[in-house]
């Protein structure tokens, strides 16, 4: 008998959706987006236009459009950079003045730095739900370890790279996916992690299921 873990969870946008009713007000803002672009400390870059959703002006009917749907830290580029009022104002309403105020002085760029930390130790044991040893890959063929943090991370599987919901780095789901035992050990030493969190690492069959510790 087998079985996955539950559902991927994404923790996707903390503001909703920005409107306007406005096609020259949407125009401006799209094409000045469309030229921005930003790269976080591991050299990955993203182009602000890319999260604006395209419309032509006959689109626009005199009713309110959604525009794009924002996570915090492009709320945060937006609120450093952006000119248009109508994307601020949406800011300034949805975080209230005090986390306005925080969010121009954070560094989207800057390396984790305090406790988070490459190179850990990487430990893999028992846990309540193991029953079966230890093995290389998991059972049953071309399946891959689906690697899932217990604490409060996330991953962006376009760059293999896992953050904490606290930092400010893009994230689209909660699991990656790694052949082997080796490569887990390999993936979780490049990134940069606090000690003490720990990851399920998990196969296709019930009881085919691991602790990973940080330390």
């Amino acid at each position: 008998m087998c079985c996955f873990s539950s559902q991927i969870l994404i923790k996707m946008a903390e503001i909703d959706k920005t409107y306007t009713n406005s096609y020259v007000d949407y125009k401006e803002f799209k094409e000045w987006a469309d030229k921005q672009k930003l790269t976080f400390f591991n050299g990955y870059t993203i182009c602000i236009g890319d999260w604006v959703w395209k419309y032509e002006k006959e689109d626009f009917d005199g009713n309110e459009r959604p525009i794009m749907n924002t996570p915090t830290w492009l709320d945060i580029y937006l609120i450093q950079n952006c000119k248009s009022n109508f994307v601020l104002d949406r800011m300034k309403f949805v975080y209230g003045e005090e986390s306005y105020k925080e969010f121009q002085t954070i560094d989207l760029t800057s390396t984790p730095s305090g406790d988070f930390k490459q190179n850990r130790k990487i430990t893999i044991k028992k846990s309540n739900r193991t029953k079966f040893p230890l093995h290389k890959k998991p059972y049953g063929g071309k399946t891959k370890w689906w690697l899932q943090c217990n604490d409060n991370f996330g991953y962006c599987d376009k760059v293999k790279v896992w953050s904490s919901y606290d930092n400010y780095y893009p994230r689209n789901t909660n699991t990656s996916y790694i052949k082997s035992i080796k490569g887990v050990v390999r993936h979780l030493r490049k990134q940069y992690l606090p000690k003490g969190i720990t990851f399920n690492l998990i196969g296709r069959y019930i009881g085919e299921e691991y602790l990973v510790v940080i330390s």
